[in-house]
Parts: C-alpha cells; sequence; structure tokens
C-alpha cells in the first residue's frame, strides 16, 4: 500500500487562503502586518512599496532579487557605487559588504539591512535627478 503524500504548509494555507471569506483575509492580513497597517490583497492594485505598507527587502541577514534590482536601479539613475550607499546610510567602510550581497547574495549585518531599508524608501520617494 502506497504512503500517503503529505501536503506542504504552503499548499496548506493556500487551500484554506482560497476558503476563507474577504473578512477573514482582511484580519489575517491585518495581523501579519501589524497594527496601524492596511492590508492589501494580491488582486489589488495596490503597489506593494506603498508607504502605509511594509517592504521587504530581506529574508533574514540576504537581500531579496528583487531588492537588488531596486537598488540597481537606484544606482544607475544616481551613477553611484555601493560604497557610496553604505556611506550614505552611515556605514562608510561596508561598501565590500554591500557588493558581495548585490553581486553574490553574501549575508548583511541585520543593521546594514534596516538602515538600507530606509534609504530605499527615501530614495524612492524623492525624484531622481
Amino acid at each position: 500500500m502506497p504512503k500517503k503524500i503529505k501536503r506542504s504548509p504552503l499548499e496548506k494555507l493556500l487551500k484554506h487562503w482560497e476558503r476563507a471569506s474577504a473578512e477573514d483575509r482582511r484580519q489575517f492580513l491585518a495581523t501579519t502586518l501589524g497594527e496601524g497597517a492596511t492590508p492589501g490583497f494580491p488582486e489589488a492594485s495596490t503597489p506593494v512599496d506603498a508607504p502605509d505598507l511594509p517592504i521587504l527587502i530581506a529574508n533574514g541577514r540576504y537581500l531579496l532579487p528583487d531588492t537588488v534590482r531596486r537598488i540597481e536601479r537606484i544606482m544607475i539613475a544616481r551613477r553611484i557605487t555601493p560604497e557610496t550607499i553604505a556611506q550614505e546610510i552611515g556605514f562608510a567602510g561596508e561598501g565590500h559588504a554591500l557588493t558581495r550581497a548585490l553581486v553574490r547574495q553574501a549575508s548583511l549585518r541585520l543593521a546594514i539591512i534596516a538602515a538600507l531599508r530606509a534609504w530605499i524608501l527615501d530614495s524612492s520617494a524623492t525624484p531622481q535627478r
């Protein structure tokens, strides 16, 4: 008799998400995103990096691929290097670590990630020269 294949937690979550009402989904997202955050649905037209929604730039100590692309776009638009970014976020001398994180998916200190998140929000809010 073959063994029953167990579903992954993600598969279980998706199944229950589809069954949940719109109000249950809103409550879940409000709980997940924290107090005061406006939850958005995947099918909604709200942009992912809206100011009232928290943005995720890293998974632990590793930058997400979307974050790397966003940083590269800002670097190209402003004609700056990772060392300049490190200076702007208050970590002068850490440009090599940021370069490794962008190119080789190396880990970063959590303090640098927090400062980088604020820098990305500030850079995307101000118009580029």
